[in-house]
């Protein structure tokens, strides 16, 4: 391919991108031929355009009704935050759904591999949402010794809240470990997305300031609705 074919690709793209910050979420965008005409160019090179935004996840197609502009994604810094606080700082309102809460008992009873229950633990599934739109599914394991009767609260509020002023346990630090996977159909349902959807797993265990374990989790994260920004230093 030509290089000026190429240049004017990323031009058509950006002047496309500046225009989309004007609109707002799910708004549709001109067709392939309205474009085409408007800037005096071929249908291919304005397909090859919208291909690059929607590789920024800028916008989204629908088979046999165009293109249109996509949610803005959620950027995750990569230091402790609690859902809701990352809910917070994009301004999108966190809502959670409580799935299952129980009692587990021994090690044969836990369903997740990476959880090694030793004791009783409490496991608790959760879908959390931003704008009500399903954005990460949890699966939490918490030793029942460190929070007594914690089914007994509303598990739909902040968990990290619950622990810090009920128990007096404190998320301080914690090691992640981040994995691409394909969703199956059974968190795809849960997420109301497509079976096969890329997404993002993040294994957590959470420790006090003592250094004590206080939870461990596994989240699935939409891979198109989550950024993950990193600051690294020598």
């Amino acid at each position: 391919m030509a290089k000026e074919e190429v240049r004017k690709q990323f031009r058509l793209a950006d002047l496309l991108r500046s225009e989309i910050s004007e609109l707002v979420t799910h708004d549709p965008i001109p067709g392939e031929r309205a474009l085409a005409e408007r800037f005096g160019t071929s249908r291919v090179t304005i397909r090859q355009a919208l291909a690059l935004l929607q590789d920024d996840a800028l916008i989204y197609t629908v088979h046999g009704a165009g293109s249109f502009v996509a949610p803005p994604r959620v950027v995750k810094q990569m230091k402790l935050n609690s859902f809701t606080q990352e809910m917070s700082q994009r301004g999108l309102k966190s809502s959670t759904q409580l799935i299952s809460a129980q009692l587990i008992e021994d090690d044969e009873n836990a369903f997740d591999d990476f959880i090694v229950v030793s004791e009783p633990a409490y496991r608790i599934e959760r879908l959390r949402l931003g704008d009500l739109e399903p954005l990460s599914f949890e699966i939490t394991y918490i030793n029942k010794s460190i929070a007594p009767n914690l089914l007994e609260h509303d598990l739909t509020k902040s968990l990290y809240h619950i622990l810090e002023s009920t128990y007096g346990q404190e998320v301080f630090s914690a090691d992640e470990h981040l994995t691409p996977i394909i969703v199956d159909q059974d968190i795809a349902k849960i997420m109301k997305i497509p079976v096969g959807s890329a997404a993002i797993r993040i294994q957590r265990t959470g420790y006090n300031i003592r250094g004590k374990e206080v939870e461990r989790s596994i989240s699935i994260r939409q891979g198109n609705r989550w950024d993950f920004k990193y600051s690294i230093r020598l």
